[in-house]
């Protein structure tokens, strides 16, 4: 089990968010992939906060609803996570096998990790290529996530039947959806941004390597806050007016009053992180930026995000090159989804 997956047999996909579970169950057909079942289930607040179970108990019983409703067959499981309990870093080492590596990164993982070596799981992948040369060092992509953090999620997943076969990170999900959707793109350098509920993901990509990630913690969430606030009304309301439902408090000048400066809030932590990767690579210009999730469609972010970082902004489209039979999911059903499911597919397109 580790955070980097192997190539046999596929898996199912279960995104377990702060605002729903969500499974998407792929199939590979020799010509590209396929869904053969997908859907989700929501969460009531507080039941995951900034990446921690707060009520196990709920999520269990979510991901049951799901088995027995979609009918899964599939037990073997692919399921991610992201937030303070998650670490990932590029690092430079001297160059050695992988053998070698294995033996050495945990002592090179002590240099970048704030967390106790013994309470963390960790992972690497070998970034550097024979097209670049890095003399007698290489690059390497380092994750570690607190074990107590991950074996809640293995806890979960097992108690609900299935068995955690991969466990991945939010922001490398989304580079394989982004991989599998948009192939002829793999050498431009792109940015894809996950809004979430409460966290959002930031992972800049290029060649099938990711060269940066950000886990920031803000998303829908704050919509919701800022309408509770503005119009004193409980949590369900306001979730309710965000998603265009109405109300005698919800007029829609202040809906919109909040949705732009939430926006604005969104563009801004996305303008810094840009910011942070150009100092970091001051040779390097992001082609495009593409945003996914739950808040990805909400009105005006596009543009306003646009306006603030200056490049294309465009909605990733998780289904683009993944054949959706409408008797599966009806079309109507699947526009309305979409954004929510992509860290589902990008799970359910691993392999054991």
């Amino acid at each position: 089990m580790g955070f980097f997956g192997g190539k046999k047999k596929m898996v199912l996909g279960l995104d377990i968010g702060t605002s729903a579970v969500k499974f998407a169950d792929l199939k590979d057909t020799g010509k590209g992939y396929q869904v053969e079942n997908m859907g989700l289930t929501p969460l009531p607040p507080e039941t995951i906060v900034d990446g921690s179970l707060m009520d196990a108990t709920t999520v269990v019983e979510a991901i049951g609803e799901l088995i027995s409703h979609y009918k899964i067959k599939k037990r073997e499981v692919a399921v991610s996570v992201s937030g303070h309990s998650v670490i990932v870093k590029k690092i430079t080492m001297p160059k050695m096998s992988e053998s070698e590596l294995e033996e050495n990164i945990l002592i090179e993982a002590e240099r970048y990790i704030s967390f106790d070596i013994n309470d963390v799981s960790i992972d690497f992948q070998i970034l550097s290529t024979p097209e670049k040369d890095m003399g007698e060092h290489m690059e390497i992509l380092l994750v570690a996530a607190k074990k107590d953090f991950v074996n809640d999620y293995i806890t979960i997943v097992r108690e609900a039947g299935l068995s955690p076969m991969i466990i991945d990170i939010d922001s490398f999900a989304l580079e394989n959806v982004y991989e599998l959707n948009y192939p002829l793109e793999i050498g431009d350098l792109v940015a894809l941004c996950d809004i979430g509920a409460s966290i959002m993901n930031l992972n800049i990509v290029r060649g099938g390597k990711s060269l940066f990630t950000r886990d920031i913690s803000i998303g829908g969430n704050l919509y919701t806050e800022e309408i509770q606030k503005e119009l004193s009304v409980n949590f369900e309301e306001a979730e309710n007016l965000k998603l265009g439902g109405s109300s005698e408090k919800g007029s829609p000048h202040v809906i919109d009053k909040v949705f732009n400066k939430v926006s604005s809030n969104i563009a801004l932590e996305i303008a810094k992180s840009l910011d942070f990767f150009t100092a970091t690579f001051p040779d390097e210009k992001v082609a495009r930026l593409y945003l996914t999730g739950g808040c990805a469609k909400a009105p005006r972010l596009k543009d306003i995000v646009y306006e603030r970082v200056n490049i294309p902004v465009a909605i990733l489209n998780p289904f683009a090159n993944i054949v959706v039979n409408p008797r599966v999911v009806d079309p109507e059903y699947l526009k309305e989804i979409s954004s929510l499911m992509t860290v589902s597919v990008g799970l359910a397109s691993r392999r054991i």
